[in-house]
């Protein structure tokens, strides 16, 4: 649930520098689902807030947003599995063989017809029309129940196929991602029941032919980075994953790949809404990585930290140990 609010209220208005999601979305769909550029540029606002990456986007140092390919191939896998596109991202076509001999000269052809087409002078300017305003608004009741009949017919695929969890003894199914769960959370942010009051998750306005393609497509963009950010770990808090030294700090929980989550501001329409810090605050997380030798869940309390050794499985916190940001402590995350 708290992933598709997110979905809805920050990747869904996204409107950048001419990038304008659901625009985007529908010339993927119109198109034929061959340009998975669009994708790759989901990845890039969901993970570092722009769409043109490398950038700054969160941080202060321009980078590029982890696992993008493996997000692009699992949102192909998705098209497949719900049966909207059955197009994985072709490979290069080989270099054709030089031919032993040479080519033939070209044979002049006749003409097909007697006169030449003449064509219709082209306009000065193309016509614009604006995009209807209500459509993130409430859907159609009868484009809610398309889209849930169209789901449902998903269900077998999406527990062999998505819906897995990679653990130390193999790949099974996920402990906290269920389908009950996810058909429960897509219905009450398409319905107007729960946090769908005024945020709607977009599965099309019913308005256009390829209103439902374009529903399918927006959930298997939102799935295909819930995949690979949360359902493949097993996860629903953030995973403590870089290593300085080959070790783990656990002043990661103020930021990793060299960001300080706590001075990081709001920007856009979000403006001015970032917590103020308290660094007597003490959270714990709920979940963690589940490879071996994964650190325990990142926390934050008023005290200073070391290092979670993967080795031995234990915590060492004398001396001191500094995350790539040069953070020994957890005060106020």
């Amino acid at each position: 649930m708290v992933g598709f609010f997110e979905w809805a209220d920050r990747i869904q208005t996204y409107d950048v520098d001419g990038w304008n999601y659901l625009e985007k979305l529908k010339e993927f769909t119109d198109g034929g689902y061959t340009d998975f550029s669009f994708v790759d540029a989901v990845s890039g606002v969901l993970n570092i807030g722009c769409h043109n990456p490398p950038c700054k986007g969160f941080g202060s140092v321009p980078v590029q947003p982890h696992n993008k390919r493996d997000r692009n191939d699992t949102f192909q896998r998705i098209l497949n599995a719900m049966q909207v596109a059955r197009n994985f991202r072709p490979p290069k076509a080989p270099t054709p063989l030089p031919t032993p001999e040479p080519s033939l000269e070209p044979t002049q052809s006749l003409p097909t017809t007697d006169q030449p087409t003449f064509f219709d002078e082209p306009t000065e300017s193309p016509t614009k029309t604006m995009a209807p305003t209500a459509e993130q608004d409430r859907p159609p009741t009868v484009v809610v129940l398309e889209v849930e009949e169209k789901v449902k017919t998903s269900k077998a695929r999406f527990d062999k196929l998505l819906l897995k969890s990679e653990y130390p003894d193999g790949e099974r199914p996920s402990y906290l991602y269920t389908w009950q769960g996810f058909q429960r959370a897509l219905k009450k942010m398409t319905s107007g029941t729960g946090p769908g009051e005024n945020n709607f998750f977009y599965i099309g306005a019913g308005i256009s032919p390829n209103s439902l393609q374009y529903g399918l497509v927006n959930i298997a963009a939102f799935m295909a980075h819930a995949v690979t950010q949360a359902v493949y770990y097993d996860s629903c808090d953030e995973n403590s994953w870089e290593q300085v030294s080959f070790r783990y700090p656990i002043s990661n929980s103020c930021g990793q790949k060299g960001r300080s989550y706590q001075d990081e501001k709001c920007d856009g329409r979000h403006k001015g809404m970032e917590c103020e810090v308290d660094p007597t605050m003490e959270v714990y997380g709920v979940t963690r990585a589940r490879w071996l030798g994964a650190p325990p869940p990142l926390y934050c309390a008023d005290r200073s930290t070391g290092y979670w050794d993967h080795i031995i499985g234990f915590e060492e916190n004398d001396p001191p140990f500094a995350n790539s940001a040069g953070r020994n402590d957890v005060r106020g995350w």
